[in-house]
């Protein structure tokens, strides 16, 4: 049975191929199955050279599962997730939950659209700890789904 998986950058001059573009259609558990063969091979003692020379893998990859590897774990073999727990500088919810409400109350049939500078310049004059660039209130409320005008704003 040939195993399927994907290659480094480093060794796909090398390969015939074989390589699948970072699981794009592999399927996961043959990734999966990889990378235990690679770790157990390293666990019985098989030089790191040999298994990435043969497994055709840098070493960096075979290190970064062998680190991984948790005998208790049985899912140690999947991949994460690249993407931030956290994201510090999102603005907080109750700031843009307040600039959605505040273009409610502005905006009028007889004000017509409300721009993103409209709001800034309100919320400048009310005060406040912190205020979102206009590009940004701009966004918020375009991923509101309300009608903002893009008068003043820019990238």
């Amino acid at each position: 049975m040939e195993l399927e998986y994907a290659m480094t950058s480093r060794t796909n001059s090398q390969s015939e191929g074989q390589n699948l573009a970072a699981g794009t259609d592999a399927p996961l558990s043959a990734l999966e199955k990889r990378r235990q063969e690679a770790v157990q091979r390293y666990v019985d003692g098989e030089p790191i050279a040999q298994i990435c020379r043969q497994m055709r893998c840098a070493k960096s990859w075979l290190y970064k599962w062998k680190n991984r590897y948790q005998i208790t774990e049985p899912d140690w073999a999947t991949a994460h997730s690249r993407r931030p727990e956290t994201t510090p500088s999102k603005t907080p919810e109750a700031i843009e939950a307040h600039i959605v409400r505040l273009y409610q109350t502005l905006s009028t049939p007889e004000s017509g659209s409300v721009s993103a500078q409209m709001i800034h310049d309100h919320l400048s004059q009310h005060g406040g700890a912190s205020i979102p660039s206009m590009r940004t209130i701009y966004r918020m409320l375009n991923r509101h789904g309300k009608e903002v005008s893009s008068h003043s704003v820019t990238s």
